[in-house]
């Protein structure tokens, strides 16, 4: 009995010695960003904003991930190893400018249908005409045009940033003959990685803005079709 209490005695006293060992070789990195209301994450925890002393314990690896709407995130990884680089003392991180953003604009109507109602003395020959050259006059390729079923797909047209890249289109579908409607969706999306091919669609989500050229294009559409 009194052996295997000295044993745990043993053992736990290690176990401290290991514990306080690590601490106190702990090496410590104030982290500063611009701008500074970004996000710290570490490990992928968020743990503070603009600034932030990070705590990299010693025979161990800590990554910071720095993030913020409308910036490129990055992220730093700090090792406390023997053999690697040891972490600076202080680390300045500067977010670059996401040109997704810049060059977009937040909409309420990315990615959902959205109701076209057409004049009431307006024929669905008429309405499809308008409805086609409007999309032409923004989209260069229309990849199906049914104006018999009332189904229109303009081609995947994208933008391709430093790290982003962005695809758009519209489909417009005949909903109702009497009276004459139709819905529109305008499709955004983004793959957070640059050169991506449009049509790899698994690479893609929902991005809810869409290019400054796009903004009032609904608008433009809808007052086409009602006039």
């Amino acid at each position: 009995m009194i052996q295997k209490f000295f044993i745990q005695t043993i053992v736990c006293t290690l176990f401290l010695l290991f514990a306080f060992s690590t601490t106190s070789n702990a090496q410590k990195v104030t982290i500063t960003t611009s701008p500074q209301s970004a996000r710290i994450y570490v490990n992928g925890v968020k743990m503070g904003a603009g600034s932030l002393v990070v705590t990299i314990p010693s025979n161990q690896c800590v990554t910071v991930e720095v993030r913020e709407d409308g910036f490129l995130s990055e992220e730093r990884t700090y090792c406390k190893k023997r053999g690697v680089t040891p972490p600076p003392k202080n680390e300045y991180i500067q977010l670059d400018t996401d040109e997704s953003y810049t060059s977009s604009v937040q909409s309420e109507f990315a990615n959902i249908d959205i109701t076209l109602d057409v004049k009431k003395d307006r024929n669905k020959a008429e309405a499809w005409k308008t409805i086609v050259a409007t999309i032409l006059g923004k989209f260069d390729v229309l990849e199906m045009n049914d104006e018999k079923s009332g189904y229109l797909r303009t081609n995947w047209i994208g933008v391709t940033y430093k790290r982003n890249t962005l695809r758009m289109r519209v489909i417009v579908k005949q909903t109702g003959d009497d009276p004459l409607q139709y819905k529109m969706k305008f499709i955004t999306e983004i793959s957070n990685r640059s050169g991506t091919p449009f049509t790899a669609d698994e690479q893609f989500m929902p991005f809810g803005r869409v290019l400054k050229k796009y903004d009032g294009f609904l608008d433009e559409m809808q007052t086409k079709l009602k006039n």
